[in-house]
């Protein structure tokens, strides 16, 4: 690998583990030991051109921090570091592909953030563990170096954001089920991005979470009410762990509980659009706001705590379900706009109404009651 310059006075030098030359671009392994120097300095952030400095409170950061505390030998997984040089000298051990990198006008186009936790967790962290950290880093050169900062400086537009969502393919109840529906012949994916094709989607997890919402056997609506949103939804899948995400997806979840917990609740909605049809007047609007309270209570009917039952006791599904569901879903549509009328008078302000988790608790403790 032949030297860019020569060596120069104002350079740092950095041990690489390994590293590889492509044009004007070096691919480096380097240690957190010998990335610690870079961004220890006070005014690190205008030294290396950053476009911002240290955010020190960010959730972000303090995440970097504990992996670097707890995992260093993970800490180089989370992404490359880039940084460009106005020049760099290459000298090279004994070793395969080890060596000293002479960098002068380092500038840091890409993981400023890294560099100055690391600098921080250095003063504390024994040298021996700080090492463990090996992190990616690639040097620019050349003409190359203002086409990369500039490109670093629009990552945003090119990363696509994590959201609570991707959460869902890291569940492991809920991958058993998605293998329980390919054994079976059929198809469920909660990843998105999944769209029809040779599998074709028969729900989404919107879908399967609201419905399994509407079987739990919990008292009141209270997940019901939080998922009815996609917001509600987000909360929910945000912690994949929590005690109310485990309400519903647990080891004894299979698939079956998902096919009957979905049929149940479309059931429910067809039965909620023809009474619509129907009576789409007056207090009869409720219907349209909050059918999910229709589906949650009208789901009180059928053997919830079965639900995750799969043996030959199970109880016999689709004729619980096209055979009584109907009829109690409208039963129950009616009594709920007879209590919201009788509690609530006749202003019909369904809009403001219908997302308050009082009106919901109020309306169905009112029907349970006088059940």
């Amino acid at each position: 690998m032949a030297a860019e310059t020569a060596w120069v006075p104002d350079r740092h030098i950095l041990r690489a583990l390994h590293a590889t030359t492509f044009g004007n671009r070096w691919f480096t392994q380097i240690s957190a030991t010998e990335l610690a120097g870079l961004a220890a300095m006070p005014d690190a952030a205008v030294v290396l051109g950053s476009r911002r400095g240290y955010l020190a409170d960010s959730p972000g950061n303090q995440a970097l921090a504990a992996l670097l505390r707890e995992r260093p030998e993970e800490f180089g997984l989370v992404g490359p570091v880039i940084l460009g040089a106005q020049s760099l000298h290459w000298e090279p051990d004994r070793a395969a592909g080890t060596g000293r990198l002479g960098l002068a006008g380092v500038q840091c186009f890409d993981g400023f953030q890294r560099l100055v936790t690391i600098a921080h967790i250095s003063r504390e962290m024994p040298p021996a563990d700080l090492a463990k950290a090996v992190l990616s880093v690639i040097v620019v050169t050349g003409d190359d170096r203002h086409r990369v900062r500039e490109l670093c400086d629009q990552t945003d537009r090119y990363v696509n954001s994590a959201v609570p969502q991707d959460n869902l393919a890291r569940c492991p109840h809920l991958l058993a089920v998605q293998a329980e529906f390919q054994a079976e012949g059929s198809y469920f994916d909660p990843r998105r991005g999944i769209v029809a094709g040779p599998h074709p989607v028969g729900f989404t997890p919107a879908d399967v979470f609201r419905s399994l919402a509407a079987l739990s056997a919990a008292p009141r609506p209270y997940l019901s009410h939080q998922l009815h949103t996609p917001e509600g939804l987000d909360a929910l899948w945000s912690d994949i762990t929590g005690a109310s995400y485990r309400s519903i997806v647990h080891e004894h979840l299979r698939a079956t509980s998902v096919q009957v917990a979905v049929e149940a609740r479309r059931e429910t909605q067809k039965a909620i659009a023809r009474i619509r049809k129907r009576h789409n007047t007056g207090c009869y609007k409720l219907l349209e706001y909050a059918p999910e309270l229709v589906t949650w209570t009208a789901c009180r009917a059928l053997p919830l705590e079965k639900l995750y039952d799969g043996g030959r006791n199970a109880p016999r599904w689709t004729d619980l379900i096209h055979g009584v569901l109907p009829a109690e879903t409208e039963r129950v549509a009616h009594q709920l706009v007879a209590s919201y009328e009788r509690l609530r008078g006749s202003k019909h302000i369904f809009k403001l109404a219908a997302p308050e988790l009082d009106l919901w608790l109020e309306l169905v403790d009112d029907i349970l009651g006088r059940a």
